[in-house]
């Protein structure tokens, strides 16, 4: 039995009227059929019947027969450390919150009560209520498709063989491969809450996610789940940007120019640009209104088939590509319906006027240190050289205009690294990188 409630009472006598309590009590449930893993409540209400106040009541719940359950919440009075008092005709209901348990074993019959712990008084308010839990097992089946028409939903032909399908469930993680017709089956599952993800569609097909949460309650031997998978948006539109200079300084304002084209035969509707999906920072700061049209916020941009498109997206260098050296601008458009694989541009600049540093080693192709070499660092967009000499252990430091670097060597040399260096200024950190010197 699942005890709810454990409360020791100290130095507290129960009045000799004890033995006249007469607490009654009632428990309900919502009517449906729950699943393990389900949140339930259960509605408690006890009534003082007797004309005795009834003292320190704590409330208690276990599982008779069946699948276990767990209370979370909603003992209130009854779960305090002082109890609860119920004078003589009072009344009141508590929202027991739960859960249902794993796995399975039936309807779960839940006994609540209360009790004054004083080792004489039984249980009062004894309510029994049966919580239907699903039982038995079914299977979740469905179909790989290439939404060739973009309409939707599978139509002959658009079956596609050879793509992964994964499930996921309460300690369950199961992988099936598509057949000829795209289908796939998981068989003898217990009720619960299950999903699917998919993979490795096949011919550049891209699947959308997953199939978001499938119930199984036992009520149909087979819940069917379509998977739809599209093709990628950047066979059709086509993306392009380019920054309105070549090197700026932090804060700064900046144009983004962005031109689309739509090569396809549908109209692509609720376009938005989205940049810098890695987090970096060193995209130009842009408010929705800058975005306009492409605001992922609005309606989005609509392009026709044949149709060219340019929007000029105003933004602020920010104070963090100073310290990077460089705007990077890695954007890409797409809408909600078709995402993946959605087109992508890209233009970099210089951000100029602050001073960097990046320390890292140089080491053999055995890894150890090698010293007294000289490297040469080059910004890949001004073509600026810092050189510096490795120490006794191969370490080295370059100091110069923050920026990204190529490195290089004389001789019958190369170097094999994490190439670009970044020469970073505070409060960013560029340090700890490592190149393997190799003959030429």
């Amino acid at each position: 039995m699942a005890l709810a409630v454990l409360v020791a009472v100290v130095g507290w006598a129960v009045p000799a009227a004890a033995a006249g309590y007469d607490l009654r009590g009632t428990a309900v449930v919502e009517d449906g059929l729950y699943l393990p893993g389900d949140h339930v409540t259960v509605k408690y209400t006890i009534t003082n019947v007797g004309d005795t106040t009834v003292y320190r009541a704590h409330g208690f719940a276990g599982v008779v027969d069946g699948t276990s359950f767990f209370v979370e919440s909603g003992w209130g009075d009854l779960g305090s450390s002082g109890g609860a008092d119920f004078a003589p005709g009072e009344s009141r209901e508590y929202a027991i919150t739960g859960s249902i348990g794993h796995p399975s074993a039936g309807p779960a019959k839940l006994r609540l009560s209360v009790d004054v712990i004083d080792g004489v008084t039984p249980p009062l308010a004894v309510a029994d209520v049966t919580i239907p839990v699903a039982e038995g097992s079914s299977a979740i089946g469905g179909q790989v498709f290439g939404d060739a028409d973009q309409d939707g939903v599978a139509d002959p032909g658009e079956g596609l063989a050879g793509a992964h399908v994964q499930l996921y469930g309460y300690g369950v993680r199961e992988t099936a491969t598509t057949g000829p017709d795209g289908r796939f089956s998981f068989p003898d599952l217990a009720p619960g809450e299950y999903s699917l993800y998919t993979s490795d569609a096949p011919g550049g097909w891209l699947t959308l996610g997953g199939s978001g949460t499938v119930r199984l309650d036992g009520t149909v031997p087979v819940v069917d789940v379509p998977l739809r998978a599209v093709r990628p948006l950047s066979e059709t539109l086509r993306a392009k940007l380019s920054l309105d200079k070549e090197s700026y300084h932090a804060g700064d304002p900046a144009v983004m120019t962005v031109k689309l084209v739509n090569t396809g035969s549908r109209v692509v509707s609720g376009l938005y640009g989205s940049c810098d999906g890695v987090g970096y920072g060193r995209d130009l700061a842009i408010t929705s209104a800058g975005w306009g049209e492409l605001d992922y916020f609005g309606a989005g941009a609509t392009i026709r088939p044949g149709e060219t498109r340019v929007f000029r997206v105003p933004g602020t260098v920010r104070d963090v590509s100073g310290s990077w050296g460089f705007l990077e601008q890695y954007c890409d458009f797409g809408n909600e319906k078709a995402y993946a694989g959605a087109p992508v541009g890209r233009d970099t600049a210089k951000v100029t006027g602050r001073t960097g540093t990046s320390t890292g080693r140089i080491v053999t192709e055995a890894g150890d240190g090698l010293a007294g070499q000289v490297v040469k660092a080059t910004d890949v967009d001004t073509h600026r050289v810092l050189t510096a000499t490795t120490g006794a252990d191969g370490t080295l430091t370059f100091t110069g205009p923050a920026g990204r670097y190529e490195l290089s060597v004389r001789g019958p040399w190369v170097l094999d690294g994490p190439s670009p260096v970044y020469v970073v200024a505070a409060p960013l950190n560029g340090n700890g990188w490592v190149f393997t010197r190799h003959p030429a």
